[in-house]
């Protein structure tokens, strides 16, 4: 079934990318390729051979600091086009390009997806949500203008939390009031409320999990945030896309993207590049991301970085729901309903589990 789905999801992929503003999707073998998104930094890195955070620390898991955004937005850093000088300049030190090369998704529908998602598989409203590496938030802003009471993110990096608490605030009404912000790590965390209706990981993030107790770490976790009947839900690659090797095969994986902006600068994205290394044992991708800014021929600011992340199979998740207590629901193509894996506009992938 995948074999004849990977013909006929480049119609879907064409379709997806009408809404994008200026997308240039690289082709391959005949296919075109969907731009792939660059997961947030939440998780402390661990490779082959690392102990869990949770083996670093012990057994306790550490408690997490929540401020509601409103309350922190005096105290936020000023948004700024220099990179973090706390560490080397990464995508995650510059939330103000990270924001700009993904403002082309469609976070209203996206928004919506998730609110009727979970409300068929539960039969009522969503009414709180936890999300584990929210970067600038846009999801979470959207949910609680939508009406969900309880709204929580969680990042490890403190300049996706400065700008995302600044970016709220921004906002105000319900986005300033609802939106908590907490710094902590996903794969161990633990937060004084303890019944989400749903935990989601979206754009991939999940896979910054490099090791495997820091997998299980994070859905015992995720579990244990969640209500009886809740949903974990993640966002991941299409399973496609690692089997038949488009990810791995010389340049293959790799995807190129523009946004113009208003003032007539253009966002050049690359995510990938012809060199980039898969080790088929521990599935870990070492992707070089570079997003520029240009003005003209000229770049006018850019960051660049080689960015680890593991591509889980469906039933390496199925078994980590597993041990975490949870039962796998649903697997779906893209934020739509009604689209699953084998849809034609399926070009991503996303799994949600139940806590019984």
């Amino acid at each position: 079934m995948l074999q004849r789905l990977r013909l006929s999801r480049l119609a879907g992929r064409v379709a997806a990318s009408r809404c994008t503003p200026a997308l240039v999707a690289t082709v391959h073998g005949g296919k075109q390729r969907s731009t792939a998104p660059v997961p947030c930094a939440s998780v402390s890195p661990a490779g082959q051979g690392c102990k869990s955070t949770a083996e670093r620390r012990g057994s306790a898991p550490r408690r997490a600091r929540t401020v509601p955004a409103s309350a922190l937005a005096a105290e936020a850093p000023e948004a700024s086009n220099e990179p973090s000088t706390s560490a080397p300049s990464t995508i995650y030190t510059r939330p103000d390009l990270y924001e700009l090369a993904f403002s082309y998704r469609d976070f209203k529908a996206e928004v919506k997806f998730l609110q009727e998602v979970y409300k068929q598989h539960n039969k009522h409203a969503l009414s709180s949500v936890l999300e584990l590496g929210c970067g600038p938030a846009r999801h979470l802003a959207g949910l609680a203008r939508g009406g969900v009471a309880k709204v929580v993110g969680l990042d490890l990096s403190p300049d996706m939390l400065g700008h995302a608490r600044k970016s709220v605030a921004k906002q105000g009404g319900k986005a300033a009031e609802v939106v908590e912000l907490v710094q902590g790590d996903m794969s161990d965390f633990d937060l004084p409320h303890k019944s989400f209706d749903m935990v989601m990981c979206l754009l991939g993030t999940f896979s910054h999990l490099l090791d495997t107790d820091q997998a299980i770490s994070a859905f015992r976790s995720a579990a244990a945030h969640l209500r009886p009947g809740g949903i974990l839900l993640l966002e991941m690659a299409h399973p496609g896309d690692l089997f038949d090797g488009t990810l791995i095969i010389g340049e293959s994986g790799k995807e190129v993207w523009e946004l113009p902006q208003e003032n007539g600068d253009k966002v050049f994205v690359e995510w990938g590049a012809e060199f980039d290394n898969f080790d088929p044992v521990t599935q870990i991708i070492f992707r070089t991301v570079t997003i520029n800014v240009l003005r003209g021929d000229d770049v006018i600011d850019s960051v660049e970085e080689v960015v680890p992340y593991r591509q889980y199979t469906v039933r390496e998740l199925e078994l980590l729901a597993k041990l975490a207590g949870l039962e796998q629901i649903a697997l779906y193509g893209e934020m739509r309903m009604g689209v699953d894996l084998e849809h034609e506009d399926a070009y991503r992938m996303l799994a949600l589990y139940r806590k019984p």
